[in-house]
């Protein structure tokens, strides 16, 4: 269903936006078999794979977004490496960032250039691997015993640090203080501090307590499982249609309060307008047309703002970062304020407006 919803809401939006000059990109696709990129085969494009097993042993020139069950990548990525899986092995070479979703992260031998943000049941890095920059995870168990040149961020059910393990900065987790202690060998070099911060559990547990920890642990999973969702359909808005993510995050930026009350105004008179469509025949064309856009507007919404919100940071604290970077900057900015209580509600509320708001004041934009 997740990856349904996913699929529609790109092919709408690339109905809608109808872009003017030729997208450069390579999409495979097998439902029900295997997707493999030879050792010997070169592409010069951004590379998007769906099957049941996605292998690349091969080179890409350009960005590379898998869904599979099973990835194998032991080829070379010479951009960002965007992947949902149920295990995913990584054991070749990526330019990047790696951005991850499996319930497997097997990381062997593989060279990372950039960080590496991973969501899954265990999480595994090998002593053959490196990586340029840092590793943020939210994992049931993590191992490092590679080579991490900046810090690592974990939140975490178990942590071992093996006696390979070179970590340039700090090491920073979070777990539940009557959890088994890390373990971090003595052997390990960390340049840094390990600073813990404990969710305090007390010992006598009863059954409301029980039902209210599952549902926050519930909620943490979907809103990881969302976060990286939006990541992922963020970069292909990013990678296809630049020119309406770049004016539409510029429309926030100058015109907030105008983003915001056009928004509100659109949810306002919304479903009286879709009932006025829906009693007239000649209308039901343009009332299906209107909630698809409708749909695909409110799940870009974050998106846009997003984007707006990084660029916001960047320029006020003097920041150097990629477009990419702002980007995910200011979406994990609004994941985390989604998940304080009241504040959440009215910060996803007013995201919403703002976006929605942008997004048709684009859609009537001259230079669409």
């Amino acid at each position: 269903m997740h990856k349904t919803i996913t699929a529609l809401l790109v092919l709408i939006f690339a109905f809608f936006a109808i872009p003017k000059t030729q997208v450069l990109a390579k999409v495979m696709t097998n439902q029900n078999g295997t997707v493999t990129i030879a050792k010997s085969e070169v592409v010069n494009d951004d590379l998007f794979i769906g099957a049941q097993n996605a292998q690349l042993e091969g080179t890409v020139n350009g960005d590379v977004f898998i869904g599979a069950q099973t990835v194998t990548i032991n080829g070379t990525v010479n951009g960002n490496l965007h992947v949902g899986a149920g295990t995913f092995n990584l054991g070749g070479i990526v330019k990047g960032n790696v951005y991850t979703g499996a319930q497997n992260v097997l990381v062997n031998g593989a060279s990372i250039s950039g960080s590496l943000l991973a969501g899954g049941e265990n999480v595994n890095l090998d002593k053959e691997t490196s990586i340029g920059g840092s590793i943020l995870t939210g994992a049931g168990t993590l191992t490092v015993d590679s080579q991490v040149k900046r810090s690592v961020y974990a939140a975490t059910g178990g942590l071992t640090i093996g006696s390979d393990a070179k970590i340039g900065k700090d090491v920073y987790y979070v777990s539940d203080k009557n959890q088994e202690q890390p373990n971090i060998s003595s052997d390990s070099k960390i340049a840094g501090v390990i600073k813990k911060s404990e969710i305090q559990t007390p010992q006598g547990i009863n059954v409301k307590t029980q039902i209210q920890t599952a549902l926050s642990g519930v909620k943490f999973g979907a809103t990881l499982t969302s976060l990286l969702g939006a990541l992922i359909v963020g970069f292909i808005y990013l990678k296809l249609f630049n020119k309406h993510f770049t004016q539409t995050a510029k429309l926030i930026s100058g015109s907030f309060w105008k983003s915001l009350c056009i928004g509100l105004l659109v949810s306002i008179v919304f479903i009286p307008g879709l009932i006025l469509l829906l009693i007239t025949i000649i209308g039901l064309p343009v009332a299906g047309l209107a909630v698809l856009l409708f749909i695909l507007y409110w799940y870009l919404a974050k998106i846009v703002v997003g984007s707006a919100i990084g660029n916001w940071a960047t320029k006020k604290f003097h920041w150097q970062s990629s477009t990419y970077g702002t980007f995910v900057f200011g979406l994990l900015i609004i994941y985390i304020l989604k998940l304080v209580p009241v504040i959440g509600f009215l910060s996803s509320l007013t995201v919403f407006w703002v976006g929605l708001g942008a997004l048709t004041l684009q859609m009537f934009s001259k230079s669409n």
